[in-house]
């Protein structure tokens, strides 16, 4: 047998890119399905809820199933595990695209997110197997930035496709897909299996069942905070993870670690990926939409006004990755990662009101790099930190951790905007004299130009929009100054729990020899 260090010396130089690329069709797929949606959902005739639910179906599989891959992967051997992935994502993406109902776009949905979830995971477990561990936070940069460079042509060309037909965008992840099958065993070593572990199928259930009732509460939150449609699922969602915990650190056979939940470090992995997850979901999603909404933009424009945060993103996570390949600690990248996020965000609420691309050009540099910084240590300090005997799992979490951050981010910003938006166009018009009778009349002014970008023809109406428009920059700006205020505690957090130390790698999973890879 021989150790991981040795195979690494005989291994592919495109491995690390490689691997960014199998991510990137994993953070592709949403994206694309995204863009698909309105096409879907006139082709398919979804209305309201089903539409909502098909939006969420991809990513609530992703979350509740990246664990269980990670364990298999583990039992049967991550080569093996990686290409299964693919085809699943495959044959997902397929049923998608030929479905001739909803419930079977949903199905195929379901299908995509656990092959192609099981893909990330593999790919971000695979990094420790070809990088020697001193090289492993230079790598990880690398490892970023190809996966963001490769998401964002991806998600372009499958919008550009689906403006063809939205079925024809589901073709473009079984093509990678396949390519990417026939290359891996031609770029990746094998890794022995680790075995030892139990299934535990009570923890993994209760952990499946707890993530999609959680996440799926949170996804409600923008319709309503008190309804039980989202205080059933929460609460049920809790209830589940809590018993898992619980579960875990008890029963012997555990397959998941709960004890690392108590360590500095790993909980100073978290922290970054707060910052990271978190801080793209406020910082990409609402500006999006601030732009849409209060400076008109299309969405060809949009794209273009958000290259500045990709392309700086980018850029950050192969510095910061170079920076700590030479000494820069995991501590310290948090902290650059942290107050950078935080100074984009609050140059992004002063200059709400910019009219042109200048204005939101520091803020989004800033922003763009820092999330991403805080991308390099979340991933360094879990695969510091994931013992081997449970390294699948653990490695896996990075995902569903990513998955709860991101979704809480941008259910809370989405409430927070939209409520103090409504609250501002009631108040003006009260302001102005309109009768409380006539409000609501306003109200739905505003909602129909923000779902079909109707404009009002009413005197009421173009109030009220006018109103809004002022009313939702205002409301923006406070979230962003409220998410970069939580974003400074979390960082402050993760310094402070790194205060003795980053302690002491785990082991390194055994690989075969390199020779194997042909």
């Amino acid at each position: 047998m021989t150790t991981n260090v040795v195979a690494v010396r005989q291994v592919s130089k495109f491995a690390v890119p490689f691997l960014g690329l199998l991510a990137a069709v994993q953070g592709s797929g949403p994206n694309i399905a995204s863009t698909a949606l309105v096409g879907a959902s006139r082709s398919l005739d979804m209305v309201g809820s089903t539409q909502a639910l098909a939006a969420s179906m991809q990513t609530l599989a992703v979350a509740a199933t990246v664990i269980t891959t990670g364990l298999l992967a583990d039992r049967l051997g991550r080569r093996r595990v990686l290409m299964t992935a693919l085809l699943v994502g495959v044959v997902g993406n397929l049923i998608v695209a030929a479905a001739p109902t909803s419930s079977i776009y949903m199905l195929g949905m379901i299908v995509t997110g656990i092959g192609l979830g099981a893909v990330y995971g593999c790919s971000f477990a695979y990094m420790k197997a070809v990088v020697a561990p001193n090289n492993l936070a230079g790598a990880l940069g690398v490892y970023a930035a190809v996966t963001m460079f490769a998401t964002v042509i991806l998600t372009f060309v499958g919008g550009s496709l689906s403006g063809i037909d939205w079925r024809v965008s589901f073709l473009l992840i079984p093509v990678i897909g396949s390519v990417c099958f026939v290359l891996v065993p031609i770029i990746l070593p094998k890794q022995n299996r680790i075995t030892g572990t139990t299934l535990d199928l009570a923890g993994q259930l209760l952990l499946a069942l707890g993530i999609v009732s959680f996440l799926y509460s949170v996804s409600q939150f923008a319709q309503s905070l008190t309804s039980p449609k989202t205080l059933v699922p929460l609460i049920a969602g809790l209830v589940l993870i809590g018993a898992f915990f619980v579960w875990e650190s008890r029963y012997d056979g555990h397959f998941y670690p709960v004890s690392l939940f108590r360590s500095p470090v790993f909980l100073a992995a978290l922290c970054a990926g707060f910052v990271y997850n978190f801080g793209t979901a406020v910082a990409f999603l609402q500006v999006t939409n601030l732009w849409q909404y209060v400076n008109g933009l299309k969405t060809s424009e949009v794209s273009i006004w958000q290259l500045p945060m990709m392309i700086s993103g980018i850029f950050s996570a192969l510095v910061i990755g170079r920076l700590m390949a030479k000494g820069l600690s995991n501590r310290y990248a948090i902290v650059i990662g942290g107050v950078s996020t935080t100074a984009g965000f609050l140059l992004l609420a002063l200059f709400h009101n910019s009219k042109g691309f200048l204005g939101y050009l520091p803020g989004l540099i800033l922003g763009g790099a820092g999330v991403v910084i805080c991308a390099v240590p979340f991933g360094n300090l879990i695969l510091r930190e994931a013992p081997a005997r449970y390294f699948g799992p653990v490695s896996s979490s990075r995902t569903t951790v990513g998955q709860f951050f991101y979704t809480i981010g941008f259910s809370i910003a989405t409430v927070l905007i939209d409520r103090m938006t409504h609250t501002g166009i009631v108040n003006r018009l009260e302001a102005a004299g309109v009768p409380a009778n006539q409000l609501a009349t306003g109200l739905d002014a505003v909602s129909v130009y923000a779902s079909k970008s109707t404009a009002p023809t009413t005197s009421l109406g173009q109030q009220a929009l006018a109103d809004a428009v002022t009313s939702y920059g205002n409301s923006f700006a406070i979230t962003m100054l409220v998410a970069g205020g939580v974003i400074a505690l979390v960082t402050a957090a993760g310094f402070f729990l790194l205060r003795n130390g980053e302690g002491k790698p785990q082991t390194v999973a055994t690989s075969e020899a390199a020779a194997t890879n042909t």
